[in-house]
């Protein structure tokens, strides 16, 4: 329930996009086990955009007859930029650990010639 408080206060952040890439992940794991939570963010999307439509009604803003399906693709945004980070952060892992063996091996294949070559 502590957490439940905590991601329900995230969610103007969430809506306005203002979450680190960290609280994203926190946020969108726990909206998608928690029906209460993703209950309280519909509401406060609906609350959000309808403020949005009347503040700039000469404006293209989401239309009101499919804010469930807004959410869906927000979140939906939100999900595909949680797993290319992922896919990023494992990638520059890759790419570190290949780095660092082709150094290893570029010292030793230095240390054999050097050693052929009688200096060391």
């Amino acid at each position: 329930m502590n957490q439940c408080m905590e991601i329900q206060a995230r969610i103007p952040d969430y809506i306005e996009g203002n979450l680190s890439p960290d609280e994203l992940e926190e946020f969108i794991t726990h909206i998608e086990s928690c029906d209460e939570c993703k209950e309280e963010l519909n509401i406060y999307y609906t609350i959000y955009l309808g403020l949005l439509q009347l503040d700039h009604e000469d404006r293209d803003i989401k239309e009101l007859n499919d804010l469930d399906g807004a959410l869906a693709e927000e979140l939906c945004q939100s999900e595909l930029f949680i797993r290319r980070r992922h896919f990023w952060q494992g990638f520059r892992y890759v790419i570190y650990t290949t780095a660092f063996w082709c150094v290893v091996v570029s010292v030793l294949f230095e240390l054999r010639l050097l050693c052929d070559a009688g200096i060391l």
